[in-house]
């Protein structure tokens, strides 16, 4: 399990890395850059947040491989909690950019960590 949780986590990450190319940052931009797109194809097509995705499963079977239940468990939570703090705070922004298209496209697509739409 923990190696398919690794491997699952990372090739979601790598692959949300790979089509959103220039468009990614690890900062939630508050003014939109001149040249940003909202993405919504690969694995923006059926993920919005896939990087986020990617990492919290990918996080959570490093501690299954090395089964550390406790860490397990603070992974979890902690990874679950800022998540469920950023992800909002980001989809009101995209909200923000792009008023007309982001409601359809979080409407059709999920985030893919339990518990947060």
């Amino acid at each position: 399990l923990g190696v398919v949780l690794v491997a699952g986590g990372q090739a979601v990450r790598l692959a949300a890395l790979a089509t959103c190319g220039e468009h990614f940052a690890h900062r939630v931009a508050t003014q939109k850059p001149q040249h940003h797109r909202l993405v919504t194809t690969g694995v923006y097509s059926v993920l919005r947040h896939p990087s986020y995705c990617g990492w919290f499963w990918w996080s959570l079977g490093t501690q299954v491989l090395l089964a550390n239940p406790v860490c397990l468990f603070l992974y979890a939570l902690l990874s679950w909690r800022f998540f469920r703090d950023r992800i909002p705070f980001e989809e009101a922004t995209l909200g923000a950019f792009y008023p007309r298209e982001y409601p359809s496209y979080r409407a059709r697509t999920h985030v893919g960590i339990p518990f947060i739409s």
